[in-house]
């Protein structure tokens, strides 16, 4: 059997556990697992460089604070997420994508661009029990994704 590519959106949430736990129950042999993670620039860079004064100082203290979540989001896939995805002896892959600014729509426009660049047999989300108002004003990776998503996704419900 040809290996395949099974694609997990991860997070820094206990939720995605679950979702790796689906994956080993239902996607067992032949898969590579892609744990992927979009992590979020709170303010964008071109509103940083609006205000030439403060673009320096502000540039350099962006790039410590995504370093920060960076790591902290690369210690919780290797603390967490890898050694649960491994355990079934399946091939792990972790990649993390820069989404810029910090939208619902951005990180599942990166999540899509993913999918579509390495054309799994499926993309397996964690579904999050936000509000009808944070999904209104905020909106919903998991909708976009569902919707815009050139492959089977699969949403696991919490």
């Amino acid at each position: 059997m040809d290996d395949k590519a099974l694609i997990i959106a991860v997070d820094t949430s206990e939720e995605c556990l679950k979702a790796v736990d689906f994956a080993l129950e239902h996607f067992t042999k032949g898969y590579t697992y892609h744990l992927l993670h979009v992590q979020t620039h709170p303010v964008s860079a071109a509103s940083v460089l609006a205000n030439a004064d403060a673009a320096g100082l502000a540039f350099e203290g962006q790039l410590a604070y995504d370093k920060e979540r960076d790591d902290a989001s690369q210690e919780f896939m290797a603390r967490f997420l890898i050694p649960k995805a491994s355990s079934a002896g399946a091939k792990v892959i972790t990649t993390m994508l820069h989404s810029d600014p910090d939208s619902s729509n951005d990180i599942a426009a990166a999540i899509c661009g993913y999918v579509k660049k390495h054309k799994p047999a499926a993309l397996l989300m964690m579904k999050h029990n936000k509000s009808a108002l944070t999904r209104f004003f905020l909106g919903s990776v998991t909708r976009y994704c569902a919707i815009h998503c050139h492959t089977s996704v699969i949403i696991v419900p919490a």
